[in-house]
C-alpha cells in the first residue's frame, strides 16, 4: 500500500518560498557581502585620496609663498662640502677678530651631522678689551649664518696688556639639502 503524499497548494507555496529564501540568502552571503565590504574599503580609500588632493590643492595655491620662504632660508642651506664650509667659517672668524682688534686662538672641532643639520664647531680663545670682545660677539651673532653658542666663559686674561679672555665654543649650523628636493 503505497501511500502518496499529497501536498496542498498552500504547503507547496511555503516550500517554494523557503527554497527561494534559502537561495537568496546563500547568494547574498556568497556574493553580496564581500562586494559590500569591498565597497566600504573603496569608499575609505576615496576619502583618503580626497583629503590628500585637497591638501595638495592648498599647497599649490600657496606655492609662491612657499617658494619665498624657501629662498629666504638660502643662507642656512649647505651647498658646499663640509670642509669648504668649515674653512669659510674659520676665515670669517679670523676677519672678525682682525676687524675688532681681538687676539684669537681657535681649535676646529669635528664636524657633526645630525639628520639634515651640519654643525661646524670651533673652540675660541679671545683676548682683548671688553668693548672689543663684545663687538666681536655682536658681529658674530648678527651675521647671516645661524650660530649656536654652546659655552662661554669670560675672565681675566693671563697676558699683559689685554684685560679679558673669553673662551667659547660656537657652532655654525647649516641645513643639508636633500637629493629628493626637486619634485
Amino acid at each position: 500500500m503505497s501511500r502518496q503524499l499529497r501536498v496542498s497548494p498552500r504547503e507547496q507555496t511555503l516550500a517554494l518560498a523557503t527554497v527561494v529564501i534559502v537561495c537568496v540568502s546563500a547568494a547574498t552571503s556568497r556574493f553580496g557581502l564581500p562586494k559590500l565590504d569591498r565597497l566600504s574599503q573603496l569608499e575609505q580609500q576615496e576619502d583618503v585620496a580626497q583629503r590628500k588632493l585637497a591638501r595638495l590643492r592648498e599647497l599649490a595655491a600657496r606655492q609662491s609663498q612657499i617658494e619665498r620662504a624657501y629662498q629666504s632660508s638660502a643662507s642656512f642651506r649647505a651647498r658646499e662640502p663640509d670642509e669648504v664650509m668649515l674653512a669659510a667659517f674659520l676665515d670669517e672668524l679670523e676677519q672678525l677678530a682682525r676687524a675688532k682688534t681681538v687676539q684669537m686662538n681657535l681649535k676646529p672641532r669635528p664636524i657633526r651631522r645630525e639628520g639634515v643639520l651640519v654643525r661646524l664647531g670651533v673652540e675660541l680663545e679671545l683676548d682683548g678689551t671688553q668693548e672689543a670682545l663684545l663687538g666681536f660677539l655682536d658681529s658674530l651673532f648678527a651675521g647671516p649664518n645661524l650660530i649656536e653658542l654652546e659655552r662661554l666663559r669670560i675672565g681675566p686674561s693671563p697676558s699683559k696688556g689685554l684685560p679679558l679672555r673669553a673662551t667659547l665654543l660656537v657652532n655654525e649650523v647649516g641645513v643639508v639639502e636633500s637629493q629628493h628636493e626637486s619634485i
